[in-house]
């Protein structure tokens, strides 16, 4: 669903089944093991991601400063997968930034001619059915020289390669809403394949790219 590469599989646990592919190094659910939107609406509902929790925004605003740091200049920004309630958004406009939120089932609404200075998604990419082309639309959401900030977890590894012992006990793989994984090596291989420029990786859940004017 990334690269579109053949795949091979890794590991089935808990009546799901996780492929690799060796190319871009996502893994991922198979699609006949997804869950249904309305059940992945009822998982969503049950978060308890808002203002008030202290824990959650406190997340955020960690992701503000590292955007303050390496992203200069940034004045418009799109909250892609913002959830039910557009928490980082209202962070942000707080911050300064003119600020938009999106979610396939709660703010659907996109404007494809923005021209965003800065995409970030936080605890998106792991719901994505088909990441490869939702960053095709993302690099559509961009101005030339726009940056992406990725927040996500990535899989256990050992030696650049997936550790599947651990994979098979990691807390993130079990939420039903959950369908791709992703390593370092991932986003190096998205760096490449979409020309962006790898500006920062956190190594455990954050990325932030900048893309070429060429791409």
């Amino acid at each position: 669903p990334l690269c579109y590469s053949p795949s091979e599989f890794l590991i089935k646990v808990d009546r799901r089944e996780y492929q690799l592919c060796t190319f871009c190094r996502l893994i991922f659910v198979p699609s006949r093991f997804f869950i249904t939107p309305e059940k992945e609406i009822e998982r969503y509902l049950e978060h308890e991601n808002s203002l008030e929790n202290e824990g959650y925004v406190q997340m955020f605003q960690e992701k503000i400063e590292c955007i303050r740091e390496y992203c200069p200049d940034v004045e418009t920004v799109l909250d892609y997968g913002c959830g039910y309630e557009p928490v980082l958004k209202t962070l942000l406009e707080r911050a300064g930034y003119q600020a938009d939120g999106y979610d396939p089932y709660f703010f659907p609404d996109l404007k494809p001619d923005a021209g965003y200075d800065l995409v970030i998604s936080t605890e998106t990419f792991e719901h994505l059915k088909q990441p490869g082309v939702e960053l095709s639309r993302i690099l559509r959401l961009l101005n030339p020289r726009g940056w992406l900030g990725v927040m996500t977890q990535f899989y256990p590894t050992q030696n650049g390669l997936p550790d599947t012992p651990k994979f098979m006990h990691w807390y993130y793989r079990r939420d039903p809403t959950h369908i791709c994984f992703y390593s370092a090596k991932t986003f190096e291989w998205i760096a490449r394949h979409h020309n962006f420029d790898m500006i920062h990786n956190s190594g455990r859940d954050f990325v932030i790219l900048r893309k070429n004017p060429s791409s």
